[in-house]
């Protein structure tokens, strides 16, 4: 052996203050008659002529006057609200056209208008889009979309694996999962030796690197790795520490980072952990747990871990599938224990969610020491033709890197 309201915003406009037929007026408008009524009763007018009177008057305001002299005054009020409301004597308006009523059937706050299914409270313009179930669940239009905003991470059917220089991108197609193309960055600042990888939640990705100078394992991060073959610097993180030579690292369903312990040495189980970082590891803390005790574990010496695919084509994160020098195992890594299911590859191994592909289903790729990159069945261990071959290396063998990829949603398998 070689060694991912909400989204939406209530700011849209979405939100709609219902107006209910229950006597008060459905827009803001402010009465300022001369009679000074706020459209709850009896009007107090200004007469248009010129006498004083002491009388109550008829006017045609529906206030009823009974003058103590001989006139009848026709008093004309004049109704200078800004609104479209029609005033009547008893003080009830009628909103024509600037109050909107609100209807909500699912009583989920948003009214028929903007509910695209107003019997589902699960349905509507706030909530987060689920893009595997054939549901417009935020009422925009589209069906299964992938998230957009801020804090979003739209997740690709890609791979990655670095070696040397390179930082290696493997594009694969939505519908089959065949390569549609591979793309090397050149990277600096960094150490030669076996490359363990991970993609963090938020699309950047963790490298290890097990330098052959000194065995030590240095750690880099990329936080917007390149698609398009722009060089790259390493962010350098720091050394593990107390000596732990690491030949592969791993992130679960929780966004938790692991690396597994090779131990003594690069060719045996004696010393092998599974560690679980505690400390903020981007800042540099490696503070560590061990999950569990590997060392008897029927995987000699594991080169590179990742999800595991269940018998419902589910991604899981543990158990997951090992790799030992192209021995694939079926692997609960906090036991130890697993099954060989076949071989293929050589040290790289990773599984991606049937979300990523237009065909639901789950897929598994293998990685050989020349960077042949085939799917393998997880059931059958059956390997695919090659489909693509990375690029060439000029300090060490080709495929000498675990790869790695998005995880999708899934639950944790591991026992806190």
């Amino acid at each position: 052996m070689l060694r991912l309201l909400f989204a939406c915003s209530i700011a849209t406009a979405l939100v709609v203050a219902c107006a209910e037929d229950n006597g008060s007026a459905a827009d803001a408008g402010t009465d300022s008659d001369s009679d000074s009524d706020t459209d709850t009763g009896t009007d107090t007018d200004t007469d248009t002529d010129a006498d004083t009177d002491t009388d109550t008057d008829t006017d045609t305001d529906n206030d009823t006057d009974t003058d103590t002299d001989t006139d009848t005054d026709t008093d004309t009020d004049t109704d200078t609200d800004s609104d479209s409301d029609t005033d009547t004597a008893t003080g009830s308006d009628t909103a024509t056209g600037t109050g909107v009523e609100c209807v909500d059937e699912d009583s989920d706050w948003w009214c028929a208008e903007f509910d695209c299914v107003d019997t589902d409270s699960a349905i509507n313009p706030g909530v987060e889009e689920d893009t595997d179930d054939g549901i417009d669940n935020d009422c925009d239009g589209l069906t299964d979309e992938e998230c957009e905003g801020e804090g979003c991470v739209e997740q690709e059917p890609e791979l990655w694996y670095s070696v040397d220089d390179l930082l290696v991108y493997v594009n694969l197609h939505e519908a089959d999962g065949t390569i549609e193309e591979i793309v090397s960055s050149t990277i600096s600042g960094y150490q030669v030796g076996f490359n363990s990888i991970t993609m963090l939640d938020d699309g950047s990705l963790v490298l290890a690197r097990l330098a052959v100078a000194d065995d030590q394992t240095y750690f880099y991060h990329i936080a917007d790795p390149p698609r398009d073959g722009t060089p790259v610097a390493l962010d350098p993180l720091g050394v593990m520490p107390d000596g732990i030579m690491l030949e592969a690292i791993y992130t679960d369903c929780l966004g938790r980072l692991y690396g597994m312990d090779t131990g003594v040495d690069h060719s045996s189980s004696t010393g092998n952990r599974l560690l679980r970082f505690t400390g903020d590891y981007l800042l540099g803390d490696f503070t560590y747990t061990v999950v569990s005790d590997l060392e008897v574990a029927d995987v000699a010496d594991i080169d590179d871990m990742g999800p595991g695919i269940d018998t419902d084509d589910e991604i899981t994160d543990n158990p997951g599938f090992a790799i030992d020098s192209a021995d694939v195992y079926d692997f609960d890594y906090e036991t130890g224990f697993g099954t060989l299911l076949g071989s293929g590859g050589t040290w790289s191994i990773h599984a991606l969610g049937g979300t990523l592909f237009t065909d639901g289903q789950s897929r598994l790729y293998v990685m050989t020491q020349l960077a042949e990159i085939h799917e393998m069945d997880p059931e059958t261990s059956d390997l695919s033709a090659v489909l693509g071959v990375g690029p060439d290396t000029t300090l060490s063998v080709k495929g000498w890197s675990g790869i790695a990829g998005p995880l999708t949603d899934c639950e944790t398998g591991f026992v806190d």
